[in-house]
């Protein structure tokens, strides 16, 4: 079963991020990367409370912000004000259970790796060269610490040739354009599952995403630009909605251990808090939920979304990690 009306493949409409404060964040995502603010408001009330579990009397500063004319790759900012709030990934994790990282489409990766250097933050490396062979072609890659704990993986595609994968991404966004300063809204986001294959009943059962690409990422020089020891084994599969926008890159190690990150990955705490889809009959996705194992964070409840309105939305967890997963039906 699926929840979409039509049958179609669901990409990542938005991200939900907690901020430590709005303005510094929105200096980076509105200024740095160049995305428009769609809109800014105080979230407050009993819905708002019941539906993100925290404590009577909380509010949120949101900022919805986003690029391009499709509800994809979106990313919803919430500063809770709320006391105790805690950073849900420290720099010094690298790779985890939990959402992770943002990938960003870069048009100049040496320009752009200078600037923000420039500004303070912290790269992982120098950009890297990735070949992935003619069928897919080449990038440059280099992920750096973004505001509020969120890994940015900025990503430059290197390979023009329509018959790559590559170069088929590289005409899509020659159309569908780039912000003012070159970047793109969210094209990938990491995920990092306990059980891939209960990760995945989830994506490919009420979201229907469908699979991109799935490898086993090892070797010396793969695992050095992953930050990890020289003979891991990373289970990888990336699956994808129908846009080239809103895919999800997921990992499972196969012979080494991370921290779980998802505990304090909810509100009211500062980083990548959870993935928001959009659905056509969210009373079928909340049996499709249900049927794959996915715990109910949140019933479905008629609330008014940042930068969509009018919603039937739920919160659940996912079966392979316990990340939060938003489904949402505009009403």
């Amino acid at each position: 079963m699926n929840s979409n009306e039509n049958g179609a493949s669901i990409p990542v409409s938005a991200v939900v991020i907690g901020v430590e404060n709005l303005e510094a964040s929105l200096d980076f995502y509105a200024g740095t990367l160049g995305l428009d603010v769609v809109e800014n408001r105080t979230w407050q009330g009993p819905e708002f409370e019941r539906y993100w579990r925290v404590p009577v009397g909380t509010a949120a500063r949101c900022a919805f912000i986003a690029h391009g004319a499709d509800p994809v790759g979106r990313i919803q900012l919430m500063e809770f004000d709320a006391p105790d709030r805690k950073l849900a990934r420290p720099p010094e994790i690298r790779r985890a259970t939990g959402l992770f990282n943002l990938n960003i489409y870069a048009d100049d990766m040496a320009r752009d790796y200078e600037t923000l250097k420039a500004q303070g933050f912290n790269f992982w490396s120098e950009p890297a060269h990735n070949n992935f062979g003619p069928a897919v072609g080449e990038t440059l890659e280099a992920a750096f610490d973004g505001p509020d704990g969120v890994v940015i993986n900025l990503i430059q595609l290197l390979s023009d040739d329509p018959k790559t994968v590559i170069g088929h991404i590289v005409r899509f966004i020659d159309g569908y354009g780039r912000t003012p300063t070159g970047f793109t809204s969210v094209v990938t986001t990491a995920h990092g599952v306990a059980d891939m294959e209960k990760a995945l009943e989830f994506y490919y059962g009420p979201l229907n995403m469908t699979l991109f690409i799935e490898s086993v990422l090892e070797g010396p020089e793969t695992n050095r630009a992953l930050c990890l020891p020289e003979d891991c084994r990373t289970r990888s599969v990336i699956v994808q909605g129908d846009h080239e926008y809103g895919k999800i890159a997921l990992a499972t190690p196969l012979n080494y251990e991370v921290p779980d990150l998802v505990p304090d990955q909810a509100p009211p705490n500062i980083g990548y808090l959870a993935q928001s889809f959009q659905v056509g009959d969210i009373d079928a996705a909340a049996s499709a939920c249900a049927a794959v194992g996915a715990q109910e964070f949140s019933a479905p409840t008629a609330i008014d979304l940042p930068g969509r309105g009018q919603c039937v939305s739920m919160v659940v967890r996912n079966p392979g990690s316990g990340a939060l997963q938003e489904l949402f039906q505009v009403a």
